[in-house]
């Protein structure tokens, strides 16, 4: 069904990955803008329309990320799930980097994958500023989307490239 929607609709497709990721379930948000520009290579889709679509989904669930932090810190510890990846030990290692580290834990943490969520959470139990978290994370994605997104974009020219070469030497 999902593979369907990706194929007919492929905008919506990705919007969906990625929302559908950032609350949890399995689809990494790093694979899905890969698949975004797979799909701009081989199916010709407008790679500007394509980042606009990214750039919604990620920012729109790095920020309820930082709301849930901001606002439901102690419900969220109720659930297990939330446990298992907030444990307290990582907890205090993610606070300590931001008192190291400061405003580039958030920018960094945009970059690693399963670092995501503990850290943007954490920013907002931090009582970090809305405006503050979103100018750093938006700065962010503005190199780690076109960066994911071009990048499998031009792996798939450079493949085609490839089996091309090679089917033209075998016949």
């Amino acid at each position: 069904m999902l593979d369907d929607l990706i194929f007919y609709f492929p905008y919506i497709g990705i919007l969906l990955l990625l929302l559908l990721g950032g609350i949890g379930l399995p689809f990494p948000e790093d694979l899905t803008l890969i698949l975004a520009g797979q799909l701009a290579f081989s199916e010709g889709l407008d790679l500007s329309l394509l980042f606009g679509v990214c750039f919604i989904g990620v920012i729109s669930m790095d920020a309820v990320l930082f709301h849930i932090g901001k606002k439901y810190i102690r419900i969220i510890f109720r659930y297990r799930f939330f446990r298992r990846i907030f444990t307290p030990r990582r907890r205090v290692q993610v606070k300590r980097q931001f008192k190291k580290h400061g405003d580039w834990v958030i920018f960094i943490a945009r970059f690693i994958g399963g670092f995501r969520a503990p850290v943007f959470i954490t920013a907002g139990t931090l009582k970090m500023s809305y405006a503050r978290f979103l100018f750093l994370d938006i700065l962010a994605s503005l190199f780690s989307i076109p960066l994911f997104v071009l990048g499998s974009y031009y792996v798939g020219q450079k493949f085609e490239g490839i089996a091309h070469g090679l089917t033209t030497k075998i016949t």
